[in-house]
């Protein structure tokens, strides 16, 4: 039996913070703007800084560069504070004021650092006029307290994602929809090849599927065939077709290219995979690619 579901619960008041990263390459910094997109859909989102944001709310240093490191040591404006704090990601723990989240990356923990860093922050902003007489409430704000120190201030709701979950594993799709569940996607769920073909193509009328993930091994046609049969058709060739798969072999994988697929996930899928592909194959950022 096909399942389908839309993920339609939203945080009722998102709030957008920006984020200065220090120490990372141009290749870094792109990713880690990919993979933070996702947090638009999170009661607490980040952005990256740009020319139009005077001061960040929240930093991440990259533990990884010395220079980054000696100017976080550094304790004067434009470095992370009370009311600015940082996230210290690296290879290597350092010793810092500041939390610490190893490399490669857990996507989940990062986050949770940052909203506990940023929370703490805010605490520390809303007392700044009882303790400071000669603040007058608004010099040296930042984006996220201009107006009132502890008002929220709204996001734009994002664009929603679709996203087809080909999988004839009851697991593997209650693991899905539990991991997609916190960025909002309109999640269709398929258990057969032939399913998540009639599925792709009926989408493709309105919007094409933005990322599907099919299982390689299914009752019916497997998935090389339905990922052929996806990238050729005009209609559906621009969805992204992530492979799950326990095989790792070199044929299982050349099979899978020759098939058109744009990526593979294996199996069991991870919390930080999932993430990350989730964030490579998002229109903006795959438009940030192309640029």
């Amino acid at each position: 039996m096909t399942q389908s579901t839309s993920m339609v619960a939203a945080p009722e008041a998102s709030r957008r913070f920006i984020l200065e990263m220090r120490g990372f390459s141009d290749a870094e910094k792109s990713m880690l703007s990919s993979t933070f997109r996702l947090t638009s859909r999170r009661q607490m989102c980040y952005v990256e800084a740009d020319e139009s944001d005077t001061r960040a709310d929240i930093y991440l240093i990259n533990a990884d560069n010395p220079e980054a490191l000696e100017e976080l040591a550094r304790r004067n404006i434009g470095v992370p504070n009370a009311h600015s704090p940082a996230v210290v990601i690296g290879r290597t723990p350092v010793e810092t004021p500041w939390p610490f989240v190893a490399k490669p990356i857990h996507w989940m923990r990062l986050f949770e650092n940052l909203d506990q860093e940023m929370q703490r922050a805010l605490r520390e902003r809303s007392t700044r006029a009882a303790v400071n007489n000669d603040w007058d409430g608004a010099t040296m704000r930042r984006s996220s307290d201009q107006k009132i120190s502890v008002a929220p201030t709204p996001v734009e709701t994002p664009v929603r994602e679709t996203v087809l979950v080909v999988d004839d594993s009851a697991t593997v799709r209650a693991f899905m929809r539990i991991k997609l569940s916190p960025f909002q996607f309109d999640v269709d769920f398929a258990e057969t090849g032939e399913q998540a073909i009639e599925k792709a193509s009926a989408k493709a009328n309105d919007k094409p599927y933005n990322c599907i993930f099919l299982d390689i091994m299914m009752p019916g046609i497997d998935g090389y065939e339905v990922c052929k049969r996806i990238k050729s058709n005009q209609k559906t060739k621009s969805s992204a077709v992530v492979m799950l798969t326990s095989k790792s072999s070199i044929i299982d994988k050349l099979r899978a290219n020759w098939s058109g697929c744009d990526s593979f996930l294996s199996k069991p899928v991870s919390e930080d995979d999932l993430l990350a592909t989730i964030a490579k194959f998002l229109p903006s950022a795959r438009d940030i690619a192309k640029a």
